[in-house]
């Protein structure tokens, strides 16, 4: 059957390899731009006027998102690896823990990416012609924005089934353990069928076939009853 606690954890480990590699890619790509904004974010050719505007507009607008980005790419792969020993060991509160990081990247992507549409044309008058690796970097954050969102819908997905199997699983465990329970309580307290019926059928043979007329010794204990029948019975082969 395809749709076995096994194979839905299987399917949520592959969903956490994407999302370690979103996150990897995330964090990689914001150290690029730091690396490239720092010591090749103006060429030897570029003028020194247009140089301190472009240094002006990166600083305003995307420095403080690289070192987001950064932090952003290893929250990520944390959160995953925490959501792949969640699904092993069958702990679904902990599996939606994952949402957090989730719905942060998409709310810190959004937030920038409507920050740089509304601020940017405050700078036009510095920088008339958008600079290639803006384009580049709002290209960027709009696709990994996307595909967290695509991961985050699959999440869901598989986030519901594994916890209606963990959740079926587990109460099919508890009343296997009641019924377990109950079955052993019921053997301690019942004596076994026919051992009553087959002492007394004993007693009673060994007891006509003694030559002695006299009743053997019994090597449980007797109750009233089987003591009166036992002296009647001594009277009357006496006679």
């Amino acid at each position: 059957m395809c749709c076995t606690l096994r194979s839905v954890v299987a399917f949520g480990i592959i969903l956490a390899v994407i999302d370690i590699m979103h996150g990897l890619v995330t964090a990689g790509f914001y150290c690029y731009q730091f690396v490239m904004d720092t010591f090749y974010l103006c060429p030897l050719e570029m003028e020194v006027t247009l140089c301190h505007n472009k240094i002006y507009v990166y600083e305003q607008l995307f420095e403080t998102r690289v070192y987001i980005g950064i932090g952003e790419g290893i929250a990520g792969v944390i959160f995953a690896v925490f959501y792949i020993l969640a699904l092993v060991k069958h702990k679904p509160s902990m599996t939606w823990v994952w949402l957090m990081k989730s719905f942060a990247v998409i709310s810190i992507n959004v937030y920038y990416l409507a920050s740089w549409l509304i601020r940017r044309g405050r700078y036009d008058h510095i920088n008339i012609e958008q600079p290639e690796d803006e384009k580049i970097f709002i290209y960027a954050a709009k696709g990994l924005t996307l595909v967290q969102i695509l991961i985050m819908m699959v999440f869901c997905l598989i986030g519901a089934i594994f916890t209606y199997k963990v959740c079926e699983e587990r109460t099919a465990s508890r009343r296997n353990l009641r019924h377990r329970r109950k079955w052993e309580s019921n053997e301690a307290t019942a004596p076994p069928l026919g051992q009553y019926e087959d002492e007394e059928a004993q007693y009673l043979n060994d007891a006509l076939t003694n030559s002695e007329k006299t009743l053997p010794a019994r090597s449980s204990k007797q109750s009233l009853t089987e003591i009166s029948r036992a002296d009647t019975f001594k009277h009357s082969t006496g006679v």
